[in-house]
């Protein structure tokens, strides 16, 4: 069992940038991820161990775009279609307690799709 205590932080966009995070499993990945962000770079933690490295551009505060590491990264079909369409916009919607809520958004000629999510600060 995990537990998650917010302990009345007030968070802001900027306490995402770097640390140590959840992204809880959803609807369409069932699957949490651990992450760990610091300075404009994710190594993101998911099934069997395995590790996808990403980069982050910061647009300000609250908006970036994450790409996938081609260096570090064999990228599946889907991070290649992320990196072709320039990354996945992360538009922050709202910070409760210890949760971001985002929208994330690939955008290429033919395609335009969006997905919400959360993001728990954990340290």
């Amino acid at each position: 069992m995990v537990g998650f205590s917010s302990c009345g932080q007030n968070l802001k966009c900027a306490d995402f940038k770097n640390g140590a995070f959840l992204i809880p499993g959803d609807s369409i990945y069932s699957i949490s991820s651990n992450i760990i962000r610091k300075n404009g770079r994710q190594v993101e933690w998911g099934k069997a161990g395995d590790s996808t490295h990403a980069i982050i551009k910061y647009l300000d505060d609250c908006n970036w775009i994450l790409t996938y590491d081609t260096e570090l990264n064999e990228l599946d079909e889907l991070e290649q279609l992320i990196n072709d369409s320039g990354g996945v916009k992360v538009e922050v919607l709202e910070i409760k307690g210890d949760t971001l809520f985002y929208n994330g958004i690939l955008k290429n000629d033919t395609l335009l799709f969006e997905q919400p999510g959360t993001i728990i600060k954990l340290k």
